[in-house]
């Protein structure tokens, strides 16, 4: 039985990394837009502004890698109750979710304000690869600096739930 509740956990990773994936994507993506008002994102984007899909695709990078290690949870043959290791697991990714958007975005918000010479924003709307290249490498750095702490948080959830 212990089996079986592996096999099902390990198939309802990859349906949630999937989902989850995608959905965390957009959102932070959608988040990022919403804190550079100014900017037409997607407009950027259509228009072949290679630094915004450089920020952006950082976005979506970073936002994996926070949420990473909660789809890599270890298994072990104990797992006796399989459905609520899941529930912890997706309560601990959403939060995570919150988390990592949040941090994303406070990052490059406070990064912005600490070079203060600059105007990132509208460096990127000029298409300024240097910038582009900064912030995503500001996006990425935050991001593994997270995800640690990130999946302690997520594993909490899931031991407590399943406990």
């Amino acid at each position: 039985m212990a089996q079986l509740g592996q096999l099902i956990i390990s198939v309802a990773n990859i349906i949630i990394a999937v989902i989850l994936g995608v959905i965390a994507s957009y959102i932070g993506v959608w988040l990022f837009a919403k804190s550079t008002r100014h900017l037409d994102d997607w407009g950027e984007v259509r228009r072949g502004n290679t630094g915004m899909g450089i920020v952006m695709g950082a976005i979506i990078i970073g936002i994996a890698i926070i949420l990473k290690p909660a789809i890599d949870l270890p298994l072990t043959v104990e797992v006796e109750r399989p459905f609520l290791v899941l529930l912890g697991e997706i309560i601990g990714i959403a939060v995570g979710l919150v988390l990592a958007v949040s941090a994303i975005v406070f990052s490059v918000g406070m990064f912005d304000r600490l070079v203060g010479d600059i105007d990132e924003l509208s460096e990127l709307q000029r298409g300024n690869m240097a910038v582009a290249v900064i912030m995503a490498a500001v996006i990425l750095a935050i991001s593994l600096l997270i995800s640690g702490a990130v999946a302690s948080i997520i594993r909490w959830f899931t031991i407590v739930l399943a406990a």
